[in-house]
């Protein structure tokens, strides 16, 4: 609609025709966009926009594969485990998961390549997202009650070797940033001090 102004007439007549502009529509009318990634007070009523946090497509728990399937609204979904158990979920925030039928919630960290469940277990993108850097770091001499033993490293930073101070070799994986396995030895290992001080399941420690 094209509206013309008469600009000789006096004041009264051009406010009124100003006030009636503004109430049919044709002058100032304001089209108010949605705030992009709001999160709303109500977790139950919480849904992605863009730019949204995809969460669709394997994981990983203990090297095990497992899987999350993101509804098309944003905010449900379903993750599928290790054993193929299925369980539904929804976002409660841009970091926050929760699976009611488990009772657990989840944290989303290290640029969604993470999710720290609240029942201890963790689930990551690649199975060597966690061992290219810890893995790397812990390659070399070791001592165990001050005789020498050795960890070794394979190419994907994930799997290992060690060697204890018998000359006894196992294999392992990185199950975390400071998580080592021995699946042959049934025992798992934690990493602390700087990545110095290696605490297995067994009570031993490892010591750089």
């Amino acid at each position: 609609m094209t509206c013309f102004y008469n600009s000789g007439a006096n004041r009264s007549t051009v406010l009124l025709f100003s006030v009636a502009l503004v109430v049919s529509g044709c002058a100032g009318s304001f089209d108010t966009a949605p705030v992009s990634g709001a999160v709303y007070a109500d977790s139950s009523s919480y849904a992605l926009q863009s730019p949204g946090v995809d969460l669709s497509g394997r994981w990983f728990h203990d090297g095990q594969p497992t899987k999350i399937h993101m509804e098309p609204d944003g905010r449900s979904f379903t993750i599928i485990n290790e054993f193929g158990q299925r369980n539904s979920g929804y976002m409660a925030g841009p970091r926050e998961l929760v699976i009611p039928s488990l009772g657990i919630r989840g944290h989303l960290s290290h640029g969604q390549g993470r999710i720290s469940w609240s029942n201890g277990t963790e689930w990551t993108r690649e199975p060597s997202a966690y061992g290219r850097g810890p893995g790397v770091g812990i390659d070399g001499r070791w001592f165990h009650d001050g005789k020498p033993t050795s960890i070794s490293t394979d190419a994907d930073g994930r799997n290992f070797t060690i060697v204890n101070e018998i000359g006894q070799r196992n294999n392992g994986y990185m199950a975390g940033p400071r998580e080592l396995v021995i699946p042959s030895l049934g025992i798992r290992g934690r990493l602390s001090h700087g990545e110095r001080t290696i605490s297995w399941s067994n009570g031993t420690e490892w010591n750089r």
